[in-house]
């Protein structure tokens, strides 16, 4: 049975989907993210199931069960991961998504509630096989002046997304697939997302086209999935979003770095793999000290080579003599085609004047090189030569060679 939750661990990162769906590795830790967001769930869910009993709660009663229920489930496992912010600044938050979302909805007659934490499954057709997913929808309500089905999810978290992006989410849309496969006759259906944190409702819908699209995008990633388990490979995808990981303790990417954050200066120190590191660390700065220099001797080299050119042109003489070594120097003619980036009208007529005289494909990529091989073969007529002379940049080329005795 998949969900949406597993799909997505799976795109953050099959080392984690591993951990928590083939290997089933449960662990205490909890992000006071998600620990906040459960709490206003319930206290939401709260509202609208005594609702549907006809009693209608005071704003003071719900943060009176909401205060409850986190001094009820809070452990010494919850991470606070964001620097400067305490579990009280959380607890402040959740109290505030309650009170705005109250005064904004008071008094909850929006359509009539048909479910809370609704269990919705989807079939996903693929051939002959089919594909179970499964969510849980924060409130189904009904409008009935309308007819419309609205689908409800309550966000904590402090981003909140375009319209563009809330028209391609995929899990409310999914669970809008399940509703219409649950009644075939729904006409209309909505999707609301409840930003609390931001006070903000987003609305989408999706057309029967963009569910077609859907199933098959959900099953592609599904054949991801069994590819992977077939493979047994299950990659490490490092990002942000590693900060808030149950398994960074265990995760390959980080399991070493965890480990040594308890440890002592002195214990750190005699670690082998801090060890190895470190001298890994000094021969890539020697090797930078050394490119460094490499390039300073380089530029020398060059100005050295520069006078010899001269002193050479000055004495008419094609080699110096030295102790060890002679310096041999060559002169010869050159010329330069156009870039596309340094001359864009001159580099694209050189090509149209090849390709018109049906000579482009003898010099495979237009460089400087493959036109100097081509027209010494003295094949070209001269026209078409003359024509790419007044193309190119001409010029001499000096160079230096260094030759033992």
């Amino acid at each position: 049975m998949y969900s949406n939750s597993r799909i997505e661990t799976f795109e953050q990162c099959p080392q984690k989907y591993k951990f928590r769906y083939i290997q089933n590795i449960r662990t205490e830790t909890e992000g006071v993210e998600a620990f906040v967001g459960k709490r206003v769930h319930e206290t939401l869910e709260k509202l609208y199931r005594d609702l549907k009993m006809t009693k209608l709660h005071t704003v003071e009663e719900l943060l009176q069960f909401y205060e409850g229920e986190w001094e009820k489930n809070w452990h010494g496992h919850v991470r606070v991961v964001r620097e400067g912010i305490t579990p009280g600044h959380y607890f402040a938050l959740g109290k505030q998504c309650i009170v705005d979302y109250y005064k904004r909805y008071h008094p909850f007659n929006q359509g009539r509630t048909l479910g809370l934490e609704e269990r919705i499954e989807m079939k996903l057709k693929d051939g002959d096989k089919t594909y179970s997913v499964q969510g849980y929808i924060d409130r189904l309500t009904w409008d009935s002046a309308t007819e419309t089905y609205e689908i409800h999810d309550y966000k904590t978290g402090n981003t909140v997304p375009t319209q563009q992006d809330a028209d391609e989410d995929r899990q409310l849309a999914l669970y809008q697939l399940g509703l219409l496969q649950r009644w075939p006759d729904a006409k209309r259906v909505k999707l609301i997302w409840h930003y609390l944190a931001a006070d903000k409702e987003i609305v989408s819908a999706r057309t029967p086209t963009d569910l077609a699209t859907l199933e098959r995008d959900v099953i592609d990633v599904i054949h991801l999935i069994e590819e992977e388990t077939k493979l047994g490979r299950w990659n490490v995808r490092v990002s942000r979003l590693c900060e808030w990981c149950e398994y960074k303790a265990i995760c390959p990417a980080w399991k070493h770095p965890v480990a040594m954050e308890i440890l002592t200066p002195n214990e750190y120190l005699q670690d082998t793999g801090v060890q190895l590191v470190q001298k890994f660390a000094d021969l890539e700065a020697k090797k930078a000290d050394l490119q460094a220099e490499i390039k300073a001797l380089t530029q020398e080299q060059s100005k050295i080579e520069e006078a010899a050119i001269a002193y050479a042109q000055k004495e008419n003489v094609l080699t110096l003599d030295g102790p060890e070594h002679r310096l041999v120097f060559k002169s010869e003619d050159e010329f330069r085609a156009p870039t596309k980036s340094e001359d864009p009208f001159a580099w694209e007529l050189l090509r149209t004047t090849l390709k018109n005289a049906g000579k482009l494909e003898d010099v495979s990529t237009v460089n400087s090189g493959m036109l100097k091989f081509a027209m010494r073969n003295k094949k070209w007529p001269q026209d078409l030569v003359k024509s790419i002379m007044g193309l190119v940049t001409q010029g001499v080329k000096k160079s230096v060679s260094l030759v033992k005795k």
